[in-house]
């Protein structure tokens, strides 16, 4: 049995050509980066190019761009660091109720442990704020904001120019997290306004463990560890030459947007839904067009979420229910918990994530498997629609 990735959201595969490009700084001896002798010249060039091509890609400096081992450590060096750095001014921070957890539990731990005082903003039931809220939280002791600029378990785009407008006007240093971006929608670092923005290579077809946190020359940051000057000595350790090397070639072969393809992805999805709606007893969650193109997030009403990722799976469908950053667990949304959809409806939520390997003739094929474990699924647990719809009925649904 075929069997089909689903979950580009959480990870995509790692491009041969970038695989390529690894190997070849592990194929003969790699010195420290740090070191002078030509091994370590070798591997200080690597890093080098890599810093001067993510640079030109995201129309920025090559000295605002910091290595990270990922979007998280990433995410963290930004939040914390500029909390720090510039408590002086003010202790008030201000995200939003539906951000990823490397934000969200950041955000967290500065209110609990540090002394600083976080505005949690709403979002509406497609899950996108409030301008006007956001203009109101901003106190004069307010010293950053940090709104990711599309969700990682709706997609949902957030309106990251009028944000960056609200932050600048008010003099606020603006965040985001922009790991669910790339290669999906223009990075724009100057319309945007953002002060900083996180982003992480396996995301776009490149290798784990290597991410960015580009940095606006002239703001200061506290860094989070000690240990050495590395990254202009914001973020120490020893740079994992190979990875850096990695996320470079992912930035050139998948960090521009491909319209045609985005497009396709875009009906693609929207024709998955049409055909799931058929099942009745399902909702969709998040806006509707205002998200990125390869992203559907579901509700099926009468379900359990692990037993219904567990038969997706066994039907040679890999989807998860969202954040993949709750190892080994399937746990409520707060996401969607935010965004007001009900306990009953979260609790059976998943999140089909596609890119260029799933193709427009697998449609068919993905639908059917959906439909049959849904109904054999909702069988087991006697599930009685509130509609007319019959199990009878729906299976009729099924392709044959």
């Amino acid at each position: 049995m075929a069997r089909y990735y689903l979950d580009d959201n959480a990870t995509t595969a790692l491009d041969p050509q970038v695989r390529a490009a690894m190997e070849s700084l592990l194929s003969g001896p790699l010195g420290n980066p740090s070191s002078l002798h030509a091994e370590g010249r070798r591997a200080r060039g690597a890093i080098d190019a890599a810093r001067d091509e993510v640079a030109s890609w995201l129309k920025a400096k090559p000295s605002e761009i910091i290595f990270t081992s990922g979007g998280t450590e990433s995410c963290n060096l930004a939040l914390r660091g500029l909390a720090q750095a510039h408590a002086g001014r003010g202790k008030h921070l201000i995200t939003a109720k539906t951000e990823h957890h490397a934000v969200f539990h950041t955000f967290q731990a500065l209110e609990a442990r540090e002394g600083f005082t976080v505005t949690w903003l709403e979002v509406d039931a497609e899950g996108l704020i409030d301008l006007d809220e956001l203009t109101r939280a901003i106190r004069p002791d307010t010293i950053l904001v940090s709104i990711m600029s599309a969700n990682n378990e709706t997609g949902v785009r957030q309106p990251m120019r009028e944000i960056g407008a609200i932050c600048a006007k008010s003099g606020v240093l603006f965040h985001t997290d922009a790991v669910q971006s790339v290669g999906k929608e223009t990075l724009d670092l100057a319309g945007w306004q953002v002060s900083a923005l996180s982003l992480t290579a396996h995301k776009f077809h490149g290798p784990l463990g290597a991410g960015v946190l580009w940095l606006r020359n002239g703001i200061p940051i506290t860094r989070l560890m000690e240990g050495g000057s590395h990254e202009n000595e914001r973020r120490p350790g020893t740079e994992n030459a190979p990875a850096i090397a990695g996320l470079a070639e992912a930035v050139r072969r998948h960090g521009s947007i491909d319209p045609i393809e985005l497009e396709r992805q875009a009906r693609w999805i929207e024709a998955l839904w049409q055909e799931l709606r058929l099942l009745g007893g399902i909702r969709r969650n998040g806006h509707p067009t205002r998200r990125v193109p390869n992203t559907l997030n579901v509700s099926f009403q009468g379900l359990h979420g692990e037993d219904l990722l567990i038969a997706l799976d066994l039907a040679g469908l890999a989807i998860s229910s969202g954040s993949a950053c709750l190892v080994g667990s399937v746990q409520p949304s707060h996401v969607l918990a935010a965004m007001g959809v009900p306990s009953d409806w979260a609790a059976a939520t998943v999140r089909f994530s596609i890119g260029a390997t799933i193709r427009d003739e697998d449609l068919k094929e993905i639908t059917n498997r959906v439909k049959q474990v849904v109904i054999y699924q909702r069988e087991l647990r006697d599930w009685k629609p509130e509609t007319s719809t019959t199990i009878a009925a729906q299976k009729e649904l099924v392709s044959i």
